[in-house]
């Protein structure tokens, strides 16, 4: 229905630019009236307040969006329009009926959740009134704001012709049911021209070119990527007729490790290996094989697992619980499935607590991408807000525009992986509070490490934690700097039922009574036996020590870039990300130079940036980064004046990011993944 009112808007917005079908759209608009009258006296007496009548505000606000629209297009001279005295019969029906609505709007406006009509109401009323209303009300919703923008700079005719691109564009959302709301144009002409493009590879003859250009990407990708493995022995395609002995086996995975551990060992590679001292893998290893075969689905065979699962979770609640005894959790397989589980158990909280069926979540654009995983298996509403451009934090002001009664979760970052951000928790608790909604707090980075930093006393550690009455979920990594084997973490909850929110149970089954507290059903009993004994190796003497050399390292890189001077610092480098970009070279170039040099850092996207996320690994390893990062920076610079512009690794993959929409992008990299599995 919603597509059908919106299609009917825009041809009536061009309908009203031609005369002759003046007279048939005032017999229109009269019966609109008589429908609007009665629709606005009954909301008015409370019958249509509750939201849940969907269809009936819908028509209210179609009606609305016509008259305005109409009206505005109808009347030329606009300066003319005097509401106070006039005798024109058609503009005292039309202030008449601008009264109802600006009481109407304020009705309505907290709970205004259909951006689409508010941006054509708001917009409208300026011109109208020449911009008589206070625009800078809406300056914290983007899309508004452009818009008004775009109207002032164009004028009314123009803007005419861009609100009907808006509208088409807008419907094709609509009509492709987009689960992610667009704050921006960007966004929005993205998601469109994402769907556009699905749509189009039904058409023969572009089905066919892409699949020719996905056979050229597909082969360099072979040669970049796969030749390495493949040259590494015979490919086992099926099973050996004959098992390999065990010398054959551990002498071909000793020669492999051999190559590949020199670079993280040389402190060259960035996150991805946050401890890597000998002694303390031993112990790792040493204890995931005594539990390899244990499997936690079965506590009742073997209950020294239950006893180090139940500790983990207590150990790491210790650091965070900020003297909030009713918080609990589980282990889970990482901070992806940590995110997605704290998510559906705010998704089944808010539905079976307050009703809430179309859920909606709200975060900044730097959010990991784990949380878009989530909205796209759960189908939630995810509403993305542009970051500061200037701190790269979530906008509080912003999220408290885009709440409203569908809103089950607000997600931060302590701090973000791009930037290295801690964003406002403590402004975003209070919000969560005031509105009844949940804040989860991503800690995956920082959860064994800030809480040591606030111990040493560093100045940029702000409250994050459940010290903060709004904060109701978080997730903590141990397998980074909790320094535990990769495939571990913690989802906390500030309460019980939270927590049981996220359960899967199921008392049906033919098999017997089934219940698993995470999405996996058998799990690595080895896994969490040696996070277990990472934790009570390093006690809180040793992770403060690391975490001081960390510190340290991190100030020197971060004082090494800012002393470059093409380059410059996104953020202050608060933790443990050094993020940094060029204002005179491009940034991949420069990742490229570094890559030449055995170097493996980070590269990002919107904005364009480099980073390096500095571990147990770099430390005494700082200023070799910086010489080489120097060098450089120097020969992209010679090599660009010298007007070699040739790109490519990820400078040619990046800069072609952003030549093409989101379609295509996603068929590369579902070509990379298929690269990586296949043999």
């Amino acid at each position: 229905m919603q597509f059908i009112l919106n299609r009917a808007l825009f041809l009536l917005v061009i309908a009203a630019e031609y005369t002759q079908y003046q007279e048939q759209l005032h017999r229109y608009l009269s019966t609109l009236l008589a429908i609007f009258c009665i629709i606005y006296y009954q909301a008015k007496r409370n019958v249509f307040r509750d939201w849940r009548h969907i269809r009936v505000r819908d028509a209210l606000l179609f009606i609305l969006a016509c008259y305005t629209t109409v009206y505005r297009i109808s009347f030329r001279n606009i300066e003319d329009l005097d509401c106070n005295n006039t005798k024109d019969s058609n503009l005292t029906v039309f202030c008449s009926m601008d009264k109802m609505f600006l009481s109407l709007f304020t009705m309505y406006l907290a709970d205004f959740d259909n951006y689409f009509y508010l941006l054509i109401f708001i917009t409208n009323r300026y011109f109208l009134y020449q911009g008589v209303i206070d625009v800078k009300m809406y300056d914290n919703i983007p899309m508004i704001a452009q818009a008004i923008q775009l109207g002032s700079v164009f004028g009314p005719k123009l803007y005419t012709v861009h609100l009907m691109n808006i509208f088409l564009t807008y419907n094709i959302a609509v009509f492709t049911q987009t689960h992610i709301l667009c704050t921006t144009f960007a966004e929005l002409y993205k998601q469109v021209t994402m769907k556009l493009f699905t749509y189009s590879l039904y058409i023969p003859f572009v089905k066919n070119a892409l699949n020719s250009e996905k056979l050229k990407i597909m082969d360099s990708f072979e040669k970049d990527l796969k030749s390495k493995s493949r040259n590494i022995s015979n490919s086992n395609i099926e099973l050996p007729k004959h098992g390999l002995s065990a010398n054959n086996i551990l002498s071909l995975m000793n020669d492999c490790v051999k190559v590949e551990n020199q670079i993280w060992q040389h402190g060259k590679v960035s996150g991805a290996i946050y401890h890597g001292v000998k002694e303390h893998q031993d112990l790792l290893n040493k204890a995931f094989g005594m539990y390899s075969i244990s499997n936690p689905l079965h506590p009742d065979i073997w209950p020294s697992g239950m006893k180090f699962e139940s500790e983990i979770i207590s150990m790491t609640k210790s650091l965070v619980c900020g003297n909030c005894e009713t918080v609990c959790g589980s282990t889970t397989s990482g901070g992806t499935e940590s995110i997605i589980l704290a998510i559906k158990a705010h998704r089944d909280y808010y539905f079976n607590q307050h009703g809430v069926t179309e859920p909606e979540l709200i975060c900044s654009t730097s959010a990991h991408a784990a949380v878009d995983k989530a909205c796209d298996l759960m189908k939630i509403k995810l509403v993305k807000i542009p970051m500061d451009p200037v701190t790269y934090m979530l906008d509080v002001d912003s999220v408290a525009h885009y709440i409203n009664k569908n809103t089950i979760l607000i997600y931060a970052s302590a701090p973000s992986y791009p930037q290295g951000v801690i964003d406002p928790i403590s402004s975003l608790s209070a919000l969560a509070l005031k509105y009844g909604v949940g804040l989860h707090v991503d800690c995956c980075l920082g959860g064994f490490f800030l809480p040591f930093a606030r111990k040493l006393k560093h100045p940029s550690v702000p409250v994050f934690d459940f010290s903060l009455p709004g904060v109701t979920s978080m997730s903590v990594d141990t397998h980074k700097y909790g320094y535990a084997l990769k495939g571990t973490s913690v989802v906390l909850y500030r309460t019980a039922e939270l927590r049981q929110a996220q359960y899967f149970c199921y008392a049906d089954w033919t098999g017997g009574l089934y219940t698993t507290p995470t999405v996996a059903g058998s799990r690595s009993g080895g896994l969490i036996a040696q996070c277990w004994a990472s934790l009570v190796a390093l006690g809180e003497e040793g992770y403060l020590k690391h975490t001081k050399d960390i510190i340290a390292t991190t100030k020197l890189i971060s004082d090494g870039v800012r002393s470059i001077p093409d380059l410059y610092l996104l953020g202050n480098a608060d933790a443990m990300i050094v993020c940094f970009d060029s204002k005179t070279l491009n940034i991949y170039d420069v990742l490229d130079a570094m890559s030449r040099k055995g170097w493996s850092l980070n590269s990002h996207q919107n904005p364009r940036c480099i980073h390096v996320c500095v571990t147990v690994t770099h430390v005494g390893h700082a200023q070799t980064l910086l010489n080489d990062l120097n060098e450089c920076v120097l020969s992209v610079k010679n090599n660009s004046n010298n007007g070699d512009s040739k790109k490519n690794g990820s400078a040619a993959i990046y800069g072609m990011t952003t030549a093409l929409p989101a379609g295509p992008i996603n068929e590369i990299l579902k070509i990379y993944n298929d690269v990586v599995l296949d043999n």
